[in-house]
């Protein structure tokens, strides 16, 4: 059996009628890969600019084979469909890419990484990385003002406990207080479907399983790399 299925912009109302013998998420797909392989049709240049999330999909008859084509012309007739119109002009937004080299800033070295010079009043271990000796100290300014000679250097200190990082000849961790968490969401490789938005990392990764390496390698590449089928970003 063959099947007429209806495809509708949901931003604008234009509409495609086509006609196919394969399973509805095998003719979505094609169409998806379609656009996304830069193909002029109309409809594949309207799902660029638009997005695939604001297109849906439904089968509107069905039919032996040999009466695909008359069935496909009925319906063309009467939904006159703006996209089965090779004269339809659809005008994709061109970006200009300027591609800027610059040199990496490691660690303190790029200045989001530098103390502010609010006080910190978190309190902090820390572990000399030399001689092993441990000490706590009740605040983050305290402690850069023992290990670095100025208590600006605070925010220093509890963003080497965040990440991991060495400084000032001590690893860093934080007793108490509250964590740099931020918010993060998915969205679907294929689909471009939204996920719910979690508060954490962690809290992705409890509810989903498997490990941080490769969500926290998506949220630091947007759009280059994927895990569990999705592009994370974090939330503004």
């Amino acid at each position: 059996m063959g099947t007429i299925y209806l495809i509708i912009n949901k931003q604008n109302g234009h509409k495609f009628v086509g006609s196919t013998l394969l399973p509805m998420n095998k003719v979505w797909q094609h169409h998806m890969e379609c656009a996304k392989r830069m193909h002029r049709e109309p409809l594949h240049c309207a799902m660029r600019k638009y997005g695939n999330h604001l297109f849906s999909i439904k089968q509107i008859d069905e039919c032996n084979q040999n009466e695909l084509d008359d069935k496909q012309s009925y319906w063309i007739g009467r939904y006159n469909p703006e996209y089965n119109d090779s004269n339809t002009i659809v005008e994709e937004v061109k970006e200009e890419v300027t591609i800027k080299k610059e040199k990496k800033l490691v660690g303190f070295q790029d200045p989001k990484n530098r103390g502010t010079g609010v006080p910190c009043r978190i309190q902090v271990f820390g572990i000399n990385i030399e001689t092993g000796e441990e000490r706590t100290w009740e605040s983050a300014r305290s402690a850069a003002e023992e290990v670095a000679g100025n208590p600006n250097y605070g925010h220093n200190i509890l963003n080497a406990a965040d990440k991991g990082w060495k400084a000032y000849g001590y690893r860093w961790k934080r007793i108490g207080g509250k964590t740099n968490k931020r918010k993060i969401y998915g969205i679907h490789k294929r689909t471009w479907e939204r996920s719910p938005v979690y508060n954490s990392i962690r809290e992705v990764i409890r509810i989903n399983g498997g490990h941080t390496t490769g969500l926290s390698k998506s949220l630091k590449n947007p759009h280059k790399y994927t895990w569990r089928g999705y592009y994370w970003f974090y939330e503004n």
